[in-house]
């Protein structure tokens, strides 16, 4: 890692986590470069939280434009988290009205439990539902009450709603591999109508949330999906920390190895563990949800996570020009997807392949009949 990267991961463990780290000195460009990459992984309160906190620290040395202009985006991301928590209060309170039983997923949920809630950036409101019969009625209403309804997601139903992007989704989580994911799905219904439901309270609403151990599986897939299809985003890396370093006190460590077990993920959840303890700091005794050990390979895959946009899925989409033959939007990309598929084969096999060709089968649904 070079120097920018570096003070990047401290300031964010600084911000995040409290730690106490020592900056080294950079020239006025740098410090623009960690703006712009803390920008690129939506955590750029939590290392502007960790600048204010290392305010004594002589090599910190910003100049005062710069200063200002995180200052502005802070007060940005904080303008934004306090409208959306508003919304989500009056959305759930909407639906239960209408005798629905939302569940948030990520969002506004996970940053409850960041030290400093409004830091976390947001992006839109993410509801799940238990059964299917609640799932169907909460689309009628949307398709019925919402704006911009869009149904050409399999598995989701996005609209917008007071100006607020929503999402209906079929499933807190998807895998791509057949097996696995009907596997991933038993889990899910057992598990939400098993009576031990979670709740939070977000501005004058109490919102329903998936029970603690659940919450943690789908916080671990959801980085699992990043890692195959864009690479490691430090925005999700950070929040499994925080739900590590302050569990929930119904989180079952025993059943969550049990599922990952039965998801064939030990491997993948271990990359997860030695990356948190790699890039944030961690302790081994910490991670709970695997026993951190080195890993071969672990170099290549770090320095994939500060190259994270380069090569999104969406890039490497198949378009059919005004001839007849099929075109890559971006061949680079796709060699990228070929690449990076074949170094994560060993962390998650199962999964991998069926997501590479899963993600090559969408990229033909943008061919014009």
């Amino acid at each position: 890692m070079d120097i920018i990267q570096r003070n990047f991961l401290r300031l964010l463990r600084c911000g995040a986590f409290g730690q106490k780290e020592e900056i080294e000195p950079m020239s006025a460009w740098k410090w623009s470069r960690l703006y712009q990459l803390s920008l690129m992984h939506g955590v750029t309160a939590l290392v502007y939280d960790g600048i204010s906190r290392l305010t004594d620290d002589f090599f910190l040395q910003i100049p005062e434009a710069q200063k200002e202009q995180w200052r502005r985006t802070v007060a940005e991301i904080e303008d934004r988290n306090r409208q959306l928590n508003q919304q989500t209060a009056a959305l759930i309170n909407t639906l239960q009205r209408e005798h629905l039983h939302p569940i948030l997923l990520k969002g506004q949920a996970l940053a409850a439990i960041y030290p400093t809630p409004l830091h976390r950036t947001s992006g839109n409101i993410d509801l799940c539902f238990s059964t299917e019969e609640e799932l169907e009625k909460a689309n009628q209403w949307a398709m019925t009450n919402g704006e911009n309804v869009d149904d050409a997601e399999k598995y989701a139903l996005q609209y917008e709603w007071n100006e607020v992007s929503i999402t209906h989704h079929q499933s807190p989580q998807r895998l791509t591999n057949p097996l696995l994911n009907r596997k991933l799905q038993q889990i899910i219904r057992e598990t939400l109508n098993d009576g031990r439901a979670n709740q939070i309270a977000i501005g004058q609403a109490n919102v329903g949330l998936p029970p603690a151990t659940l919450n943690l599986l789908l916080v671990i897939i959801r980085i699992t999906r990043y890692i195959l299809t864009e690479g490691i985003s430090m925005k999700q890396l950070t929040d499994l920390g925080i739900l590590l370093r302050h569990p929930h006190p119904q989180v079952d460590y025993g059943q969550l190895q049990q599922w990952l077990k039965e998801l064939r993920m030990e491997r993948i959840a271990q990359l997860e563990g030695v990356l948190l303890v790699q890039l944030l700091g961690f302790q081994a005794d910490e991670l709970h949800i695997t026993t951190e050990k080195s890993e071969k390979n672990i170099e290549a895959i770090i320095d994939e996570v500060f190259k994270l946009t380069s090569h999104r899925a969406d890039e490497w989409y198949f378009t059919q020009g005004k001839n007849i033959f099929v075109q890559n939007s971006n061949s680079t990309a796709m060699m990228w997807h070929i690449r990076h598929s074949a170094r994560l084969f060993g962390y998650y096999p199962s999964e991998t392949l069926t997501n590479f060709f899963a993600s090559f089968a969408h990229s033909l649904s943008h061919i014009e009949e």
